[in-house]
């Protein structure tokens, strides 16, 4: 049965189906009233429109008024987390397509690096490459003693080939970091060891130099383990320092192979990367002449930069320079003509008499005595060193 009265809280008229003294909620306001009992004995109870609207009883128990917040304030959170949860949503999606799309662009301009790149010895400092390091030195770490190791597997094998002494100090073999002092003095170097530039090392055999030419035999000879020798060239390269610069020149048959730029380059990545290029598509074959690769590389030398010093020229080959013709053939200053061996050492003291470049040089896989003879000859008469390359390097 409907009763009709007016709501205690907001005044306005109510309708419902509700015994007298139960509570309901006033659908104007939302606050819970109660029927009033007066109404009981009244088949319809009204209350006239006109009517003042009663007063405001007391507020209610603590708990309707919880009640009443909890249930205004859920509309309330809900319609917060409508408004908010598409924005949250939209950033999401957004975030990710910016991640995958940054994936995309990496992986595009990554650059792919060979496979067969020469990846320098772990051991080695690749700051200064082919140091070796103050003997004095009585505390080591464990990649101080590393290196040590290394030094001293190489300085054995040369020690075994060659125990002769040259008249005069050799230069730009070995230096320690201390340059013409500490270690250095120990191993009997020069002060121009600190001056002449970066450090550089092939065959376990270097040197301080800013501008290096590998001067290296191609001859048949030296096919069945020219892949040795190529790979040990491009470790070499892969060590130099930007600021250094370097060129290959292969040698067979009075013929000259070089470089792709035909002269100094940076030792930059680039270069290097460039130098393994070159290097892979080099075969051997023909007869050892070596006088004009030597004349090559003292021209291409000639060029470098004055302002930053050593000269160096890492000469390799597996016999000597006689060949079966004779091999290079050259008229001295003084007239004479000579051949061969004889050929290569007259060249050189008459155009490095000054000693501005450093040859040192790599019998490889000999034991030919008079190859022996003119490589050392060679190194000793231009400052450099000497080493026999065998099987077991």
């Amino acid at each position: 049965m409907a009763v009709e009265f007016r709501c205690e809280n907001c005044g306005k008229m109510l309708s419902v189906d509700a015994a007298p003294g139960n509570p309901v909620k006033c659908p104007h306001c939302r606050k819970k009233v109660t029927v009033p009992e007066a109404l009981a004995s009244l088949p319809r109870p009204h209350v006239p429109p006109t009517a003042s609207p009663p007063p405001r009883p007391q507020a209610p128990p603590a708990e309707d008024v919880e009640d009443e917040e909890e249930e205004e304030g859920e509309p309330a959170v809900m319609g917060a987390m409508a408004m908010i949860m598409p924005w949250v949503i939209s950033v999401f999606l957004h975030l990710g397509l910016f991640l995958i799309m940054l994936f995309f662009v990496m992986v595009a301009v990554n650059e792919k690096i060979p496979d067969s790149v020469i990846i320098p010895d772990a051991v080695l400092n690749l700051k200064n490459p082919g140091g070796v390091m103050n003997p004095r030195t009585k505390t080591l770490s464990r990649s101080h003693n590393e290196k040590r190791t290394v030094v001293k597997r190489y300085t054995k094998r040369e020690e075994r080939v060659d125990k002769g002494k040259t008249e005069k100090t050799v230069e730009l073999l070995a230096p320690s970091a201390d340059g013409a002092k500490g270690g250095a003095a120990e191993l009997g170097l020069t002060n121009s060891d600190s001056r002449g530039g970066p450090k550089s090392r092939f065959f376990g055999s270097g040197g301080n130099a800013y501008h290096i030419v590998y001067v290296v035999d191609r001859s048949g000879s030296m096919a069945p383990t020219f892949d040795e020798v190529r790979i040990e060239m491009l470790k070499s390269i892969s060590r130099l320092q930007p600021v250094q610069d370097f060129d290959i020149i292969l040698f067979a048959d009075n013929k000259v192979i070089e470089g792709p730029r035909k002269r100094l380059v940076s030792a930059d990545i680039s270069n290097k990367l460039t130098a393994q290029r070159f290097m892979k598509q080099i075969t051997a074959s023909g007869q050892t002449t070596a006088l004009p690769a030597l004349q090559r590389a003292f021209t291409v030398l000639k060029h470098a930069d004055k302002r930053k010093p050593g000269k160096l020229i890492y000469l390799l080959t597996d016999g000597d320079f006689a060949g079966v013709t004779g091999g290079s053939t050259y008229q001295s200053l003084d007239g004479k003509s000579l051949q061969g061996n004889q050929a290569v050492v007259q060249w050189l003291r008459d155009n490095n008499k000054d000693k501005t470049v450093y040859i040192n040089t790599f019998l490889y896989l000999s034991k030919q005595e008079s190859a022996v003879k003119v490589m050392k000859q060679v190194a000793h008469e231009n400052g450099g060193r000497f080493k026999q390359i065998s099987t077991d390097e």
